[in-house]
């Protein structure tokens, strides 16, 4: 048991890093401390039973498939999570984005590039990313807006990479309200594939 459950914590490490997530969300999902999942990847503890098969659960899912087992944790997720597959379309959902009313209904239009060109740029940067047959890109956009005659900030942080065959997005959207209306940001983030944790970081500015 003490064997198979060290292969597991090492899975758990490597999916975690893969699918460029933090220890707290996996812990969230998981139904433990932050401090639990640092100390099962480092080797210090092990995961009783009904840890390992959750762990299991989450990284492979139910039939091993990781593609279900992503889909599983964002709909599980308590933050504002998307997952977007090849075709642009919105696949699974965080249980924020799914009640209503959401922000993502109150603001669909700032990250529609038809009604808010403002946002066009941006979105046909993630479309080519999203073509791209391989590796992991993050592109993290910052877009002031006005509605009802107040200044917004839309953030929307995204992460393409390649799962089950197939390149997939988690998007994280947030909208605040700020003083006054900045600039828009653009960060595009490229994770060599021979260094994970190793970014080169683009920046841009309109």
């Amino acid at each position: 048991m003490h064997q198979h459950a060290s292969d597991i914590c090492r899975a758990l490490r490597d999916w975690r890093i893969h699918a460029r997530l933090g220890q707290a969300e996996i812990a969230e999902c998981l139904g433990v401390t932050q401090s639990q999942v640092s100390r099962w990847e480092s080797g210090r503890d092990l995961p009783r039973p009904h840890n390992v098969d959750a762990i299991r659960r989450l990284i492979w899912g139910a039939d091993a498939d990781p593609l279900q087992a992503l889909t599983h944790f964002v709909e599980q997720s308590s933050q504002h999570l998307l997952m977007i597959d090849m075709h642009h379309a919105i696949i699974a959902r965080s249980r924020p984005l799914r009640g209503t009313p959401n922000p993502l209904e109150r603001f669909e239009w700032v990250l529609d590039p038809e009604r808010n060109p403002a946002f066009a740029p941006a979105w046909r940067r993630f479309v080519a990313i999203l073509e791209q047959p391989s590796g992991a890109v993050g592109l993290t956009v910052t877009l002031p807006f006005t509605q009802d005659g107040e200044p917004w900030c839309a953030t929307l942080a995204m992460v393409v990479y390649s799962v089950a065959g197939m390149r997939i997005c988690l998007a994280e959207p947030r909208f605040a309200p700020c003083e006054r209306p900045g600039d828009i940001r653009f960060e595009e983030t490229r994770i060599a594939a021979d260094a994970p944790d190793r970014h080169r970081l683009t920046l841009w500015q309109a």
